[in-house]
C-alpha cells in the first residue's frame, strides 16, 4: 500500500505543479531544498543529498533547470572541485508562486484524507524509518492544514 499510495499520490501532485506552473515535482524538489539551505545555495554533492524526490540524473535535471534560467551555477572560490547551485531571482519567484499550490495540492490529495491523530502516527512512523535507512536528520516538511 506503501507504493500504491505514493504512485498515486505523486502522480496527482505531478499533474497540478504541471499544469499550474510547468514544473515537476523534480524540479519543484531542488527548488525546495535550496529555498532552505542556509544562504540559498548548496554545493551539487549537498544537493544531490538533500533531494528527496529522485537523486538520478540530477546533473541533468539543474543543466535543464539553468537553461530554463530558475538556477545558477558557480565555481567554489577556494575549491574548484566544488560547483555551487542556486536559485536566480526568477527561480525564486517561481517556487513562491508554486509553494502555495503545492502546498494546497498536498492537502487535499494527502491530509484531508487523514485524520489528525493518525498524521501524528504516521508522521513518527515515516520518521523512524527514515532515520533508520538515511543520512543525516532532516528538518520536517510541515504542511499546512486545512
Amino acid at each position: 500500500m506503501f507504493f500504491e499510495a505514493h504512485a498515486a499520490v505523486y502522480a496527482r501532485l505531478e499533474a497540478a505543479l504541471q499544469t499550474g506552473h510547468g514544473l515537476s515535482l523534480r524540479w519543484y524538489d531542488v527548488m525546495l531544498q535550496l529555498h532552505a539551505s542556509p544562504g540559498g545555495r548548496l554545493t551539487m554533492r549537498d544537493l544531490g543529498q538533500a533531494v528527496v524526490i529522485s537523486k538520478s540524473g540530477l546533473t541533468g535535471l539543474v543543466d535543464r533547470m539553468q537553461r530554463a534560467g530558475l538556477v545558477e551555477r558557480t565555481p567554489d572560490a577556494h575549491d574548484r572541485r566544488l560547483v555551487h547551485v542556486a536559485l536566480t531571482q526568477a527561480g525564486a519567484a517561481a517556487y513562491r508562486r508554486a509553494r502555495a499550490d503545492h502546498r494546497a495540492a498536498v492537502a487535499d490529495r494527502f491530509l484531508r484524507h487523514v485524520a489528525d491523530d493518525e498524521a501524528v502516527v504516521i508522521e513518527q512512523a515515516l520518521r523512524r524509518v527514515r532515520d533508520e535507512n538515511a543520512g543525516p536528520k532532516r528538518e520536517p516538511f510541515e504542511p499546512e492544514r486545512t
